[in-house]
């Protein structure tokens, strides 16, 4: 038995159709079976509600889902007194359980407001693993690794890479994938960052990595190497991995851009974390001319405090418009079109994932329009979402044919169980 969507308006994402269709949708098994006006009802679980607005699920092209824990700790600071005195002194008290607690309190966030897949990058990703493959929802899961100096550390963290892609690269007919995650240029050294790299070749796995986020990054590695970012990334060889993803990519000069257009690279733009944290604006604009595949993301809970796609879409087209003085940039169509599909382009998986089209895995949800800032009814739909909608307007959540979050409750998760241990890890990892 499969599910079948009738009379809703659908945003497809898919240029080889209308961006909007009325009409069913019928899923079955893993996949989108059929579009088509008046698919008999058979046997199938029948799903009609007037006004429901059908699209694919938003991708969260870069968090740290566990840092869900450290909501709130740490507001107002710059980046590297943020990271130096308040995150990286909790995260040394994180115990394996505390990684898998936050990753499924992110998780059920991420579920409520919309998002099918995420990529991630912390420590302990074997437990996060294990949160996604039990929840349900699409994740690509990157070993996060800061160079210690420490040569016994340093080994143990490749050959927990290597494990992390024996165990879980491409679980679950690739729902769970796995990346190397070295965390930036500042926190790695060159021979660390190959060994990566050769890992990433040997079994084809992506490179996620935070990449010109700030003015103080960018000014230390040009001081250090006598080079831009991209240009480090460049000679090293790591834009040579299977395929790259960027985070931030916030200061760039029109030279890094090209030569992130020349490998390829995804950018993951986050812009209500670098707001945050003051690390600026990101000329997405100037990114999507020179060619680059631009996918969006919330980064981590500590730096963003939500992990909500709804709000982060629309800061992203509302920034673009004014900081370009021009109201046409980014549309809503556009905007909702890189906040799904650009994501899985960015994440590789465009080919599978991302749009409403038959064939492709059942990855989407459904906003409802009950309430006052979904009306009228016969206001265009992608313009509501992108600008109205609020995330506690979806009411259903699906990610391969499976269905995760209906009429707001949590199909996969004991969210109230979660609050109970949350608290003891809160006060054990953030006391001083």
């Amino acid at each position: 038995m499969g599910y079948l969507f009738k009379n809703v308006t659908m945003l497809t994402m898919d240029d080889q159709q209308p961006h909007t269709v009325v009409g069913d949708l019928l899923v079955e098994g893993r996949k989108i079976s059929r579009i088509a006006k008046n698919i008999p009802k058979m046997a199938h679980k029948v799903i009609e509600e007037e006004g429901l607005i059908l699209m694919p699920g938003f991708f969260n092209t870069h968090t740290h889902i566990s840092m869900s824990l450290f909501r709130g700790y740490g507001d107002d600071m710059p980046l590297f007194p943020w990271l130096k005195e308040r995150i990286w002194p909790a995260e040394a008290r994180l115990t394996k359980d505390d990684v898998e607690l936050g990753a499924r309190l992110g998780i059920a966030e991420m579920l409520l407001s919309g998002t099918t897949s995420f990529l991630d990058m912390y420590q302990d990703m074997e437990r996060v693993a294990k949160a996604v493959s039990e929840t349900g929802i699409r994740g690509h899961l990157s070993r996060g690794t800061i160079y210690s100096g420490d040569k016994k550390k340093d080994k143990a963290a490749i050959r927990e890479l290597t494990a992390l892609a024996q165990e879980w690269h491409g679980h679950d007919q690739g729902r769970i994938r796995i990346l190397a995650g070295p965390h930036a240029i500042y926190t790695s050294q060159e021979a660390f960052l190959k060994e990566q790299l050769e890992v990433a070749k040997a079994f084809g796995l992506g490179l996620n990595i935070h990449v010109a986020e700030t003015r103080e990054e960018v000014a230390d590695i040009r001081k250090a190497h006598g080079l831009s970012p991209m240009e480090y990334l460049k000679k090293t060889g790591v834009l040579e991995a299977p395929y790259v993803i960027a985070a931030h990519m916030v200061h760039l000069e029109d030279a890094d851009r090209s030569i992130a257009a020349e490998y390829g690279v995804g950018i993951a733009h986050n812009p209500k974390s670098n707001l945050k944290l003051g690390s600026g604006i990101a000329d997405i604009l100037g990114c999507r001319n020179a060619g680059l595949k631009i996918g969006i993301g919330t980064d981590g809970a500590a730096s963003n405090n939500t992990q909500d796609m709804v709000e982060e879409l629309r800061m992203a087209a509302l920034l673009q418009k004014g900081m370009n003085h021009d109201p046409t940039v980014f549309p809503a169509y556009e905007i909702l079109k890189m906040a799904t599909l650009g994501g899985a382009e960015v994440m590789g998986i465009q080919d599978e994932v991302g749009m409403l089209r038959e064939g492709y895995e059942a990855d989407l949800i459904a906003f409802q329009r009950k309430g006052p800032n979904m009306r009228p009814m016969s206001a265009d739909p992608a313009a509501l979402i992108a600008y109205s909608a609020k995330s506690s307007d979806i009411c259903l959540t699906m990610v391969a044919g499976k269905m995760l979050m209906r009429d707001r409750k949590l199909l996969t998760m004991d969210l109230e169980g979660l609050y109970g241990p949350l608290e003891e890890a809160l006060s054990r990892i953030t006391s001083v």
